[in-house]
């Protein structure tokens, strides 16, 4: 069943995450470029190199009627970069090589004097029916297929490539189909840590709509709870449009503050 707003799932390659080696920063980055450009996203997964795993997080996530779902990793020219066949496999799709792509390849190859550029070319490879999405800072090509209602896109796992493509084309897909906007802030209750948390939980009963979670604080002990503390919330407000969602935001912290500082507290806003 499709939820309110655009959802978006991200799906994340390789047995270097899995394996501990690297830390996924890709899919923290996307959450944050969703969020403020009005899309929900839903559900992270990450998988190793292989195609049976690849296919089955492509098809448990069209399941849920999303309206985007994002590959990141897999592209490069190694043999374990198979990202693009383990969808294609799912999708009964033939993997074909994008001939822009190929030519670009063909000519970095060519002025590195490197002659031999058919490995190289893997990166290059696309589904038929998809259309390419041009890497401007690497090699490896994304694409955009749509499956149903679903767009299925493939992006690097190189964080600066994947940013790069991410807001080159992605960013205005999701902003021409987004019903909404998110803006978000960090701000800084400096009360006494007992009275912070009655005015903290009647906000996020008056605020239903709203995201308001304050960042992990450890146990006081009883004289601890009587001090006075700095305590960070992160509060996230949805509008039909940015400015809509900015209105909301500042009308929610007047309102926070003025509870804080009733308490004798002070709210901190960056």
């Amino acid at each position: 069943m499709r939820r309110h707003g655009f959802c978006v799932e991200v799906v994340v390659t390789g047995d270097e995450i899995m394996f501990g080696r690297i830390l996924d920063t890709n899919s923290g980055w996307i959450a944050g470029r969703c969020a403020e450009l009005g899309a929900r996203l839903r559900r992270v997964t990450c998988v190793g190199d292989d195609a049976y795993e690849i296919g089955a997080a492509l098809t448990e996530a069209l399941g849920r009627g999303n309206d985007l779902v994002v590959f990141t990793g897999g592209l490069g020219p190694s043999e374990d970069d198979i990202t693009v066949e383990a969808i294609g496999r799912a999708l009964s799709r033939r993997v074909v090589l994008d001939e822009k792509a190929v030519e670009e390849i063909r000519r970095i190859y060519a002025e590195r004097g490197v002659h031999d550029s058919a490995r190289g070319e893997r990166m290059a490879r696309i589904l038929e029916g998809s259309r390419a999405i041009p890497n401007p800072v690497g090699m490896s090509v994304g694409m955009m297929l749509m499956v149903g209602v679903t767009a299925v896109v493939t992006l690097p796992g190189v964080p600066a490539e994947m940013m790069a493509m991410f807001d080159g084309y992605v960013a205005p897909f999701i902003e021409e189909r987004s019903g909404s906007r998110f803006v978000a802030r960090t701000v800084t209750a400096r009360v006494v840590f007992k009275d912070f948390f009655p005015v903290y939980r009647q906000m996020q009963r008056d605020y239903p709509e709203a995201y308001l979670k304050n960042v992990a604080t450890p146990s006081e002990p009883p004289e601890g709870r009587l001090m006075v503390k700095d305590i960070k919330v992160d509060v996230v407000v949805g509008g039909s449009t940015r400015g809509e969602g900015e209105e909301r935001m500042g009308r929610l912290l007047e309102d926070f503050r003025e509870r804080i500082e009733a308490v004798g507290g002070v709210l901190l806003t960056d």
